[in-house]
């Protein structure tokens, strides 16, 4: 990190899990000199816990901004995806059968009229076509929602990718390297101390989750979320299935996710023991076959939720070379590509036309982060 080509480079993204990979990867992309630290691993916060549920088209809130925005980033997703896949020379593992959303009661559907009259891609599935069409579903449910045009991607895998195809492009990442101490002067960052030496960007960006908290002071609510990994060959492939605030995912082999628990105020962020019966309880009143399922993994990660609309995005105020994407709660991996293209066009242009920044504003920093360590 000594050299002066990477201890001076344009832009120091801070965090690696799936929202700092991609901005790496699309500032490479335009010649962007990018180093990227991480206190730990790989994709080991919020996006390790994902279950990579891309609810763009057929999410209930079908109003505000922060639902444009993530229909916005639903019509970048299969771009962004051509452009990985062309730059690595193979496919990534996307499922694009779309989700089916499982309804339980007429009311449940009624519900959903408001949805559907503003998204013609949806079809409702009566009670015979749903049955027909998966019979491995509960005989309780009263009719399907089915969105073919909604993704689902493994984040660490879609992580990885953008990880390798920004090295290719000379983006240099340094994992367990947290930030020591930061130097400022006036609005400016102007050095970063990490363990392996010094660096002094243009800019930085704060794409750290939960980090973003103890990195700057920005406030920040860790929501639990646990997810089985389970083994149930006889399940047929194809769509995600969500009822009631739980996915079934389907996975290669046999296998399918199940997730994700929404937990506030946790005690801790590790798996708990009695949350495998409860998933499985939960998964079996929509497909009843999943109530034996061998649980061959359980998983659990906190998701970083501001504690003002989701995602934050842009500069706090009184910063000129700081930029913020974080919060993004339940919505990182389906938020990847707008937000890589909102810090892009900051950092390049100098503006945005993908949303209005003011919706999305981070708050004041409520310490100076060039006077003592933060991390």
């Amino acid at each position: 990190m000594a050299a002066k080509d990477s201890a001076s480079p344009d832009v120091v993204v801070i965090g690696c899990g799936v929202i700092g990979a991609a901005i790496a990867w699309e500032l490479t992309q335009f010649g962007a000199e990018v180093v990227v630290l991480e206190q730990g691993s790989l994709a080991q916060g919020a996006t390790g816990a994902a279950l990579g549920v891309l609810v763009g088209v057929s999410s209930q809130v079908s109003g505000g901004v922060a639902a444009q925005l993530r229909l916005r980033s639903w019509q970048l997703f299969d771009p962004m995806i051509a452009r990985l896949e062309a730059a690595l020379g193979y496919p990534l593992p996307v499922n694009r059968q779309g989700i089916l959303h499982g309804i339980w009661s007429e009311a449940e559907l009624q519900r959903w009229q408001p949805t559907l009259s503003v998204r013609p891609q949806l079809t409702v599935l009566s009670t015979t076509e749903l049955h027909q069409g998966f019979p491995h579903l509960s005989r309780d449910l009263v009719a399907g929602v089915l969105s073919p045009q909604d993704r689902q991607i493994a984040p660490r895998l879609f992580t990885a990718a953008l990880v390798t195809a920004a090295r290719q492009q000379g983006c240099q990442f340094y994992f367990h390297t947290p930030v020591l101490h930061w130097q400022t002067q006036g609005s400016r960052i102007t050095s970063l101390e990490t363990p392996q030496g010094s660096l002094f960007p243009r800019w930085v960006v704060i794409a750290a989750g939960l980090g973003s908290s103890g990195l700057a002071g920005i406030p920040m609510q860790g929501v639990k979320g646990q997810a089985l990994t389970v083994y149930a060959p006889h399940i047929p492939q194809g769509p995600v299935i969500t009822g009631r605030d739980l996915h079934i995912v389907p996975r290669p082999e046999g296998c399918l996710w199940i997730g994700a628990t929404v937990e506030f105020d946790p005690v801790h962020g590790d798996p708990t023991p009695e949350t495998p019966a409860h998933l499985l309880e939960r998964a079996a009143a929509l497909c009843p076959a999943l109530g034996n399922a061998l649980v061959i993994e359980h998983w659990a990660g906190l998701r970083p939720r501001p504690y003002q609309r989701a995602p934050l995005l842009g500069s706090p105020p009184g910063w000129d070379n700081l930029l913020v994407a974080t919060g993004h709660y339940r919505n990182g991996v389906l938020l990847a590509p707008i937000t890589a293209a909102v810090i892009c066009d900051l950092i390049l242009k100098g503006y945005t036309q993908e949303c209005r920044l003011e919706d999305f504003a981070p708050p004041p920093l409520t310490h100076p982060i060039g006077l003592e360590p933060t991390l």
